[in-house]
């Protein structure tokens, strides 16, 4: 199993899918029929498709969307992240609220189970989709 890998995987991920929109990198690091144990996805038949669309959601909602990666923790083949969401909802409406310039800051916690080939094959997130919906819905940054 190789730990820096696997890390290296989760980090494109955020940083390459979510903060930059490049959603040929879910295919790259998600293993086909990868699982997600998140209450948001639970209903995906697909959690490959399904990031595509969230990634795409946030970054058309908040087009200067950013995952900061803050900490990664890897043992055997399980990576642990916390990452820190930003964005000012500058653009459409994010499940009905209208923009209105407000910034956002969520903080969230990932652990990926990954394969031999380093790809992810399970999720679990903490990814603070209240928190957002409130910080978008009350117009304010509230402080981390």
């Amino acid at each position: 199993m190789d730990i820096e890998r696997n890390k290296a995987t989760l980090r494109r991920v955020f940083e390459e899918g979510f903060s930059h929109g490049r959603l040929e990198v879910v295919d790259e690091c998600l293993a086909p029929g990868a699982v997600d144990h998140h209450d948001f996805t639970d209903d995906a038949p697909d959690f490959r498709s399904h990031l595509k669309g969230v990634i795409t959601m946030l970054r058309t909602a908040m087009p200067d969307l950013t995952m900061s990666v803050e900490d990664l923790v890897a043992e055997g083949d399980r990576v642990a992240a916390r990452v820190i969401l930003t964005g000012t909802h500058t653009g459409d409406a994010f499940f009905g609220v209208p923009a209105a310039g407000t910034a956002v800051r969520v903080e969230q916690f990932h652990f990926v189970q990954c394969d031999d080939d380093g790809r992810g094959v399970t999720h679990w997130a903490n990814a603070g989709e209240h928190e957002l919906m409130s910080q978008i819905a009350a117009g304010v940054l509230t402080p981390g």
